[in-house]
C-alpha cells in the first residue's frame, strides 16, 4: 500500500530541492522546512493509522 503522506513528502522535498537548485532559498532554510515537513507528514500518517 502505497502511503499518501509518504507522497506527498516526496513531493514536498522536490519542490524544495527546486527552489534550493534555482536559488530561491539557502541551504539552512531547506533544512529547516524539510525538518518541519517531516513533523507535519508524519503526524498525517499517525493520524492516518488512527
Amino acid at each position: 500500500m502505497i502511503n499518501e503522506a509518504n507522497i506527498n513528502y516526496r513531493l514536498s522535498l522536490h519542490i524544495l530541492n527546486t527552489l534550493k537548485k534555482n536559488n530561491l532559498i539557502t541551504q539552512e532554510e531547506f533544512e529547516a522546512i524539510d525538518l518541519e515537513n517531516k513533523k507535519s507528514f508524519k503526524a498525517l500518517e499517525y493520524q492516518v493509522l488512527t
